[in-house]
């Protein structure tokens, strides 16, 4: 008993006289309120505390006894929350960890927190259980908004840890959803970006641009100026690599206008590379480079490793259909020294060192970067990747047949 809240503590002593929340509730307050205080999402005054007690036949101090613990649960979880909002992310961790084991927290709210905490600690199966959990309660009582809710956040947990077919597993599911109630546009929108900008890292590109575009469609409504770049900056991306350059230059052109009138000058060099790489396609190499140039400078003050490497890595393919391989070698060794935490993005460089080292008559130094490529993109799940990858193979294994070389090519 002590461990329990006030608001156990009610649905405990309703239980017990066989009452319905709605039961309880008649004539005091509403029934949507009594959920809220038996989740402890809300608490009663002392009036109201005071005639729940008299219907439910129980002393006014069966429910108030341990308030001072109760306060004190309250003001560390605020604290914990608090915490987060400051990104003390490994305080707030050990305080709700706390809480979690001397007082058995099991409300909604707090797993919804802890799990929260955890994602942003890079504690991703930890995140993930009371998901799982409170998903099975949500589908169980039907409550759609919640279902939905808690599908989104554990797709993001999963792609954030580079499970990106887990990802869109749960995206979908949450996709499906849309059609059985009232839901948020809002979220819908972003909901559809997210499945979409997924399935273009996997470079599933029509899938890409389907999801990309029914977000687009309904955009203009309820989402951010920003999430709306941000969007154009996504079917830019998509539009470049199904090879639709006018649609790709159109996006990509809105998308800077927005993020240079936001001063998001981060996102505006992301849309300054594209449009460099645009350039690139149409045959523009020399002012490409020295836009991706450009960029690299700015990433470089920036410190943002990740996006260096992916300038380095188009760079590279700029170099290499201008004939320079040597200087694309070496900007993609580069780029792969930046690619530590993101294994798409170093399958693709070994695939590109592949092809180059296999036009140099290299044939054991493409062979293992052909191998490390074929190993990653099975890990992802990227199977576009893998399929480009093996045909690859196919050709240095004829290469490697008529060559004085022995090294087999393992898939």
């Amino acid at each position: 008993m002590n461990n329990m809240s006030l608001g156990q503590r009610i649905r405990q002593a309703r239980k017990e006289q066989g009452l319905t929340q709605n039961e309880l509730a008649q004539g005091i307050v509403t029934s949507s309120m009594i959920c809220q205080i038996e989740n402890g999402k809300a608490f009663p005054s002392y009036q109201v505390l005071q005639s729940l007690a008299e219907r439910l036949n129980k002393p006014i101090e069966f429910f108030v006894s341990d308030t001072d613990a109760n306060k004190r649960q309250r003001s560390s979880y605020t604290l914990a929350k608090a915490l987060m909002a400051s990104d003390s992310y490994e305080k707030a961790y050990s305080l709700l960890k706390t809480l979690q084991e001397s007082h058995g927290t099991e409300q909604d709210e707090f797993q919804m927190t802890l799990s929260e905490c955890c994602q942003r600690l890079g504690k991703f199966e930890e995140a993930s259980e009371p998901l799982d959990k409170l998903l099975t309660h949500a589908m169980h009582s039907g409550d759609i908004s919640r279902q939905v809710t808690i599908l989104q956040r554990l797709g993001d947990i999963a792609e954030q840890s580079g499970q990106y077919q887990l990802a869109l597993y749960h995206w979908h599911k949450a996709y499906d959803l849309f059609n059985k109630g009232e839901l948020d546009p809002a979220i819908k929108s972003r909901l559809l970006t997210a499945i979409g900008n997924t399935y273009h890292k996997l470079g599933y590109l029509e899938e890409s641009l389907r999801f990309l575009q029914e977000a687009y469609e309904s955009r203009e409504s309820f989402l951010t100026l920003e999430e709306v770049g941000q969007m154009y900056l996504n079917l830019s991306l998509s539009y470049r690599d199904n090879n639709d350059y006018k649609q790709a230059a159109y996006f990509s052109e809105q998308a800077y206008i927005i993020f240079r009138s936001l001063t998001n000058m981060k996102l505006a060099t992301d849309v300054k590379r594209s449009l460099g790489v645009l350039h690139g396609k149409q045959g523009q190499t020399m002012e490409a480079l020295a836009i991706l140039e450009e960029c690299m400078d700015l990433y470089q003050r920036d410190g943002d490793l990740y996006n260096l490497g992916l300038t380095e890595l188009e760079m590279a393919q700029l170099l290499q259909g201008n004939g320079d391989i040597e200087a694309a070698i070496e900007r993609l060794h580069a780029a792969l020294d930046k690619f530590s935490q993101n294994e798409l993005e170093t399958a693709r460089a070994h695939h590109l060192l592949a092809d180059m080292y296999r036009h140099k008559q290299d044939l054991p130094t493409a062979i293992q970067h052909l191998n490390n490529s074929l190993h990653l993109y099975q890990k992802q799940g990227q199977s576009v990747g893998l399929i480009e990858a093996m045909s690859l193979s196919v050709k240095l294994y004829e290469e490697f047949r008529q060559s004085k070389y022995g090294e087999p090519i393992t898939a």
